[in-house]
């Protein structure tokens, strides 16, 4: 096996190759054949018109001076010719099996030729530098200015727990005002239970204004200690999926309409007279009851995703606030360690937009920087516009990276992480992606042409051989 790896369009390649090698070989051994024939031939000739007295011409003769226009073959399709290649060379060839030592190191000295003419092409002059050092003094400025992430909301807006309750309770009222069924409103919904006596009653679950008027069951903390399950009123919100800010529009509704309570790992308990009890609720369980409810009654999701809602808000601006949203599905430790710093989903909802905002001034400064370097671009001077294009993104990509490693060795160096550059980064990694693409794009065009040329160069040699002008 040779030194090559080779796809399926080269393996064809490789099969075409050696088909027409074979090919060559069998016309030059035929042409070296006829050519002795035909030498003797035109020896025999010369020496038989000597001897009748004839004088040879000193000279060769020249064809294709009034010769019409020579005919362009037609050839056949690249499908054809592999389909031709296969019948003949049953085995796989390799690029060993054409070139010699000696062209495998012709091919190299070739290709390192071409590497540096197109690295010649597209290095950075001295006009590139200086907007390189004004790209990467805009980009450490923005990371300098932009404030510290990882910093403790402001505590003058937070709300106690009995505040943010009184805060919504207006909004649950308005609610059920809005949609009851009443005399005036003979088109509200319904709350009335079909079933007679309490425990049957009991079993139909919650009518949509209980849903709204009584508490979410996943803020209940009784009976929790005896299953071992270490809630406690300071970490059950970053340890149950209801309070988690995204996951608990699906985990917090369906715990609302089933009176169930979900932990961030999955396991679901039933919450049953204010205590949380066994046996664990399997998640295909809790989702077949989730749709029944659903399905017994229409009026149930509104209600309870208003309820999320609501709930969300009352909890939002309290001291304790809401987690940092699915994280707590994923580490939860880490999530239990920046709840009880007091680091909560306003916190990092302040920060995602400070990198949001981080991120797309990077991207201005970016865009800046790109049309200013165009303003330079001269034809005749840097070539074609598309190696020029090449050099700028160097100096965007050679920014942003020097504009990032400022930034994490400062971090380091200041055992600070609240000041790194998280969306400075995210864009340099994205530059580091599109930009490297966008080079070895433009270097294989650049090759391309490069190997087009050599082709016409090699086709102009072989009909100046094959017709004698």
């Amino acid at each position: 096996m040779g030194s090559y790896q080779y796809t399926a369009g080269e393996k064809d390649v490789n099969k075409v190759l050696k088909y027409q090698q074979e090919q060559l070989n069998d016309m030059a051994a035929q042409l070296k054949q006829g050519n002795a024939s035909l030498v003797a031939r035109i020896k025999d000739s010369e020496e038989l018109l000597q001897s009748l007295g004839y004088t040879l011409p000193q000279a060769p003769r020249k064809y294709g001076e009034n010769n019409a226009a020579v005919p362009v073959p037609v050839t056949e399709s690249w499908d054809a010719i592999v389909a031709q290649a296969e019948k003949q060379v049953t085995d796989a060839p390799e690029l060993e099996d054409f070139l010699t030592e000696a062209e495998f190191q012709q091919a190299y000295r070739d290709l390192e030729r071409i590497d540096e003419e197109f690295q010649k092409c597209t290095g950075l002059n001295t006009t590139d530098t200086a907007v390189l050092l004004v790209a990467a003094a805009m980009q450490t400025l923005r990371w300098v200015l932009t404030p510290k992430i990882g910093e403790p909301y402001d505590p003058s807006k937070r709300l106690t727990d009995k505040e943010g309750d009184a805060h919504v309770k207006k909004y649950k009222d308005a609610f059920v005002e809005k949609h009851k069924r009443t005399g005036s409103n003979p088109g509200g919904w319904a709350a009335e239970k079909k079933s007679q006596g309490h425990r049957m009653r009991q079993s139909e679950g919650k009518t949509w204004i209980e849903i709204i008027e009584s508490g979410v069951p996943y803020d209940t903390i009784k009976g929790t200690a005896a299953l071992g399950l270490g809630i406690g009123g300071t970490n059950h919100r970053c340890k149950t999926l209801g309070h988690d800010p995204i996951l608990g529009w699906v985990f917090g509704t369906a715990n609302i309409l089933t009176n169930t309570m979900t932990l961030s790992d999955l396991r679901t308990y039933r919450v049953e007279k204010g205590y949380v009890q066994p046996p664990l609720i399997p998640l295909p369980l809790l989702i077949e009851e989730t749709a029944g409810r659903i399905q017994a009654d229409p009026h149930l999701l509104p209600a309870a995703l208003f309820r999320q809602a609501v709930h969300y808000a009352s909890d939002l601006f309290t001291k304790e606030g809401l987690p940092v949203p699915l994280l707590g599905s994923f580490h939860e430790t880490l999530a239990g360690e920046l709840y009880a710093s007091q680091y909560d989903f306003l916190c990092f909802a302040r920060d995602a937009g400070l990198e949001s905002a981080s991120a797309v001034l990077s991207i201005l400064i970016n865009m800046v920087i790109g049309l200013l370097h165009g303003l330079y671009y001269n034809e005749e001077r840097d070539g074609e516009r598309k190696l020029y294009e090449v050099r700028t993104r160097k100096i965007l990509l050679y920014a942003n990276m020097l504009s990032a490693a400022g930034n994490t060795a400062v971090a380091a160096f200041t055992k600070d992480a609240k000041l790194l550059d998280i969306g400075g980064l995210v864009v340099t990694v994205s530059r580091l992606y599109t930009d490297s693409r966008f080079i070895a794009r433009a270097k294989e065009e650049f090759i391309q042409q490069y190997l087009d040329e050599e082709w016409r160069r090699i086709e102009k040699d072989a009909d100046d051989m094959l017709y004698i002008l």
